[in-house]
């Protein structure tokens, strides 16, 4: 466990294996735990650097407003001080929203982005799913809100196939949870718009969705496509929202692909 503190922000982070850098970050209410299937296949080739980010997982649940711009400027200063100028970023759902601002404010530091069930602006869906977990989190609590994202990230057989390891992750993650922390990064997602932005964007980046993704269907990654000029886009099949969990081989198999360009 590693720790590092920028101003009131106790920052955890993990950093496995050895070779060029990639930095793994997580989306709303999860933390690094999300890729625990993917760290042990890309350590072989590379160093692994995952994050929690502040209100999330083992970091300080430090009190909003939480935004883009904090999340990637706590990234970057945690790079300065493991002396690390350059990396390739990996980010899932709202994670992926913090590499894109990443991107845009240090653009220096990104040799790649991989973007896997991101998106780059909030439409009337995900705004609708976003505000109802807001919802089921104050009035029904935490519990209720677990399970209702777990209907959202993962396709029904997974879920179905998974749920002794879901309830004991639900019950680890119901301790470690701040709710006001919880709420501004749902506050901090609905603020989420590079629309017109990420254009300017000319870092080689691989998009990735899910094709059974309810959460964040796959009109997002097409989107983010058509605005960033220097990009791929793969749809997996069958995985939802959370294909880092439902599939990791197969998304570590597209990403290597991609890394192999810069080697």
């Amino acid at each position: 466990m590693k720790y590092i503190t920028i101003e009131n922000l106790e920052f955890y982070y993990q950093d496995v294996g050895t070779g060029y850098p990639v930095v793994l970050v997580h989306g709303m209410a999860s933390d690094h735990t999300v890729w625990e299937g993917l760290i042990p296949l890309l350590k072989e080739n590379y160093r692994v650097l995952s994050v929690d980010l502040r209100g999330h997982g083992r970091s300080s649940k430090t009190p909003g407003p939480y935004n883009m711009e904090l999340f990637a400027s706590d990234i970057v200063r945690l790079l300065d001080s493991l002396k690390i100028s350059k990396a390739h970023f990996i980010g899932h759902s709202m994670g992926g929203a913090v590499i894109q601002e990443l991107a845009l404010d240090y653009p220096d530091k990104v040799q790649s982005l991989t973007l896997i069930s991101s998106f780059c602006y909030v439409n009337t869906h995900l705004k609708d799913r976003l505000l109802d977990l807001m919802k089921i989190l104050d009035v029904e609590g935490f519990d209720a809100f677990f399970d209702a994202c777990l209907n959202l990230t993962y396709t029904p057989e997974f879920k179905a196939e998974n749920q002794e390891l879901f309830k004991e992750v639900m019950d680890i993650m119901a301790k470690s949870t701040s709710t006001p922390a919880l709420k501004e990064a749902i506050k901090a997602c609905l603020k989420i718009n590079f629309k017109d932005s990420i254009i300017k964007i000319n870092i080689p980046t691989l998009i990735i969705a899910g094709l059974e993704d309810v959460f964040t269907p796959s009109h997002h990654a097409e989107e983010i496509n058509n605005r960033i000029s220097n990009s791929k886009i793969v749809i997996m099949d069958p995985v939802g929202h959370n294909l880092p969990v439902e599939n990791p081989e197969d998304t570590y198999l597209v990403i290597r692909n991609f890394f192999l360009q810069f080697e």
